[in-house]
């Protein structure tokens, strides 16, 4: 059997658990409360194991903890216990993270696991925070409007990008402009190809040139509330654009994704037999952070029931896509 967690298990055996306990119900967190620190968690209290997801009855869950980067800091442990019986934390000794934290919010959760017909089932959900650490995602403090050559914020690859357009009134106080004479422009973080989008506007939308790069090849815009770099082989100048400034870019290198085709099990390592961290959804894009020796698996980042989790996909599942061409690094062990 695999490895178990540092529990205090105290399985109270029902004589009547098969005519009491319904095969569909699911794990139930009656009392069982953790405290997450930099070093590790403790835990107290009970959860009762009260659906059959096995087919065997027995209730199998996996307990993980992440930090705000999706780095496995508690390695996925996966054990089962008779429906009917419960999990007791007993709020003693402190059990340490396997890796340390990088990034706040640090999440522990407890998943009771699909199986015989029942979807996974998050029976605990705690998060923490470790004092020093970044917050990932967070504004440092101070920053509320764009520096020069800054952007806006860059899109997620499965969201629809903006599509911001300038009133008249705002380009007809303007020296000069900058008119879109393409369908369907990208604005970017950088001033290339290989940098993330931050919107796309249409066909004739009259853009404010805030900068350009040296040799004119890209112009930093801004359209509605939405600034980024535009290709200026896709725009047109009117008026007098002579005092816009050269501006360095800052833009955000594009990370390689998988697509998966169809919704599939993120697991731990790469290999069939490896732990499942849970479902995830097909028809989207997953950024890439790593890859096995034959690029026959690859790591990506998903969420897993509001945390963000790296794990294991296999390749036949699915296409690897790179506008950037950033190598992928051998990450498997």
């Amino acid at each position: 059997m695999m490895r178990r967690i540092h529990l205090v298990v105290a399985l109270v055996a029902l004589l009547t658990v098969v005519v009491t306990i319904g095969p569909a119900l699911a794990g139930e967190n009656s009392s069982a409360a953790f405290a997450l620190s930099c070093d590790g968690f403790t835990g107290s209290g009970d959860i009762l194991l009260d659906r059959d997801n096995t087919g065997a009855l027995r209730e199998a869950f996996i307990v993980v903890a992440t930090d705000g980067i999706g780095n496995i800091i508690y390695d996925p442990v996966v054990d089962s216990f008779f429906v009917g019986g419960k999990v007791t934390w007993d709020g003693g000794s402190l059990i340490p993270w396997g890796a340390e934290p990088q990034y706040n919010p640090l999440t522990l959760r407890v998943v009771s696991l699909a199986g015989n017909d029942l979807d996974d089932e998050v029976i605990v959900l705690t998060t923490g925070s470790c004092e020093g650490l970044p917050t990932y995602g967070a504004l440092p403090e101070g920053v509320g409007l764009l520096r020069d050559g800054e952007t806006s914020p860059s899109v997620d690859p499965n969201a629809i990008p903006p599509r911001p357009s300038n009133s008249d009134d705002v380009i007809d106080a303007l020296p000069g402009f900058l008119i879109v004479n393409t369908d369907n422009l990208s604005l970017r973080t950088g001033d290339g190809p290989e940098y993330t989008l931050v919107g796309i506007v249409d066909g004739g939308t009259r853009l404010i040139p805030l900068g350009r790069n040296v040799d004119f090849s890209w112009w930093l815009v801004q359209a509605d509330d939405i600034v980024g770099w535009a290709k200026a082989e896709f725009l047109v100048a009117r008026g007098n654009l002579t005092d816009v400034p050269v501006v360095e870019s800052q833009g955000v290198v594009a990370q390689p994704t998988f697509f998966l085709y169809s919704q599939a099990v993120l697991v731990a390592a790469p290999n069939d037999t490896a732990l499942p961290l849970c479902s995830i959804a097909g028809q989207w894009e997953y950024v890439v952070v790593g890859r096995d020796p034959r690029a026959e698996w690859y790591e990506v980042q998903a969420t897993c029931d509001n945390a963000l989790v790296k794990g294991w996909i296999s390749s036949a599942l699915g296409a690897f896509r790179s506008q950037s061409g950033i190598p992928v690094p051998v990450t498997s062990r």
